[in-house]
């Protein structure tokens, strides 16, 4: 019985690859074909990993996915997003006792405005944007972990100049005596 090749057309889809040359090679006597993954990388796969559908997708690709699947958000919160806050948290040893549920809850009672300026907030949704995030959870007392009675949403601005040890009402005591200093500043 003559031995058959088994071709396969360039185009040909396999799950996110698309083989993209006739080029292969073998390695342990198993066919590898170019390939490309819909975002743009190029190896060689092998062809029974083709067939079998154990291979449908780079691994960046498939690192992407598994990470988006293992970090859950909440209505317009990102997995992402609150995977950092809990990192942030992390990392200056905070307490994070606060679900994702409780602090969307939170941001709904503040009616989605700052804290402190009553300006607007929103999430970037998915995929997450850091850039097009205006909220940025904050605690009301910093000597106390993020729990559901010491957070508050406050904007991205706001917490840029607001000093992280410092609670509500001495910064705002701050602020308000930069602002006297500025007024009086003008009449002299």
């Amino acid at each position: 019985m003559p031995n058959k090749k088994l071709t396969l057309e360039i185009g040909k889809k396999f799950g996110k690859w698309t083989i993209i040359s006739d080029e292969t090679f073998i390695r342990h006597n198993i066919t590898h074909w170019k390939c490309q993954c819909e975002c743009g990388i190029e190896q060689f796969v092998p062809l029974n990993n083709l067939m079998n559908g154990s291979s449908t997708q780079c691994r960046a690709c498939a690192s992407k996915e598994g990470g988006l699947k293992r970090r859950k958000g909440y209505e317009d919160i990102s997995g992402n997003h609150w995977a950092q806050l809990k990192a942030q948290a992390k990392r200056k040893n905070l307490d994070f006792d606060i679900r994702i549920e409780e602090a969307w809850e939170i941001y709904k009672n503040q009616h989605e405005q700052c804290a402190f300026t009553g300006k607007k907030m929103e999430f970037s949704g998915y995929p997450y944007d850091p850039q097009k995030n205006t909220a940025v959870l904050d605690r009301i007392e910093p000597k106390v972990g993020f729990t559901p009675y010491n957070c508050q949403w406050i904007h991205k601005d706001v917490a840029r100049i607001k000093p992280a040890d410092m609670n509500k009402y001495d910064f705002l005591n701050l602020i308000s005596d930069c602002f006297t200093y500025a007024n009086l500043k003008n009449y002299l």
